[in-house]
């Protein structure tokens, strides 16, 4: 049961990598597609702004005039790689936002046209609705964005090399360095061996004894040239 519930909470790096990767670039495409059409048809988007009948007119203009930007920006963030968990966030409410206002249009009775990849507006009275599937479509797309929510990390991103840790040589110390200027037993080798102090000292005693044989010497050769005379 633990090992069920431990795959199911961290799949496979590989696959789920590539499954992020596929998401990704397909929301991205989307948003690309969505905004460049309308982006190339501004009275089209007011059109589809002001047929919601959610908004003051004072805000339809910039609402329908900033949206495509946003979608085209979302798109070349997602296709990039770049920040995939804040823009999926953000393509997530607006998805929401979407599925809100489509649904609250169909609430009202209203015949009208989203707009999402085509010139929206009203609709003529024998002109059929597509509610359901632009719905489903919608709730679709904003599942994909969730699950870029959860697993943002894939391949082709630039996210990836932006979060790659950097190798540092660690095998050189400077603490060595400052311990070493400041330990005396640096500068004398007598101070870092003990043996080397032990052969200094008997050097020193040795040199000592030497000394001191030949000062008995000299007074032993005085004495006798003093007999002689």
């Amino acid at each position: 049961m633990f090992t069920i519930a431990h795959r199911l909470r961290a799949p496979s790096q590989p696959a789920s990598r590539v499954v992020s990767t596929a998401l990704r670039l397909v929301l991205g495409a989307v948003w690309l597609a969505a905004g460049l059409l309308k982006i190339n048809d501004p009275d089209g988007m007011l059109r589809s702004v002001r047929a919601f009948r959610i908004l003051p007119e004072s805000l339809v203009q910039p609402v329908a005039y900033g949206v495509p930007f946003l979608e085209i920006a979302l798109g070349v963030l997602l296709v990039l790689g770049l920040a995939v968990r804040v823009s999926a966030v953000v393509s997530a409410l607006m998805f929401a936002t979407y599925i809100a206002a489509i649904a609250s249009a169909a609430a009202r009775g209203l015949r009208i046209d989203c707009g999402c990849f085509s010139s929206g507006g009203d609709l003529g009275a024998d002109a059929p609705t597509h509610y359901t599937s632009e719905l489903v479509r919608d709730s679709l797309l904003l599942l994909v964005a969730l699950v870029l929510v959860w697993r943002p990390t894939g391949y082709l991103a630039v996210d990836r090399l932006l979060d790659r840790p950097v190798d540092l040589d660690t095998s050189h110390d400077p603490n060595q360095d400052e311990s070493a200027l400041d330990d005396p037993s640096q500068d004398d080798p007598s101070q870092g061996d003990p043996r080397l102090g032990d052969a200094s000292l008997d050097e020193a005693g040795s040199g000592d004894g030497a000394t001191s044989t030949a000062d008995h010497r000299r007074s032993d050769v005085d004495g006798f040239e003093s007999l002689k005379k």
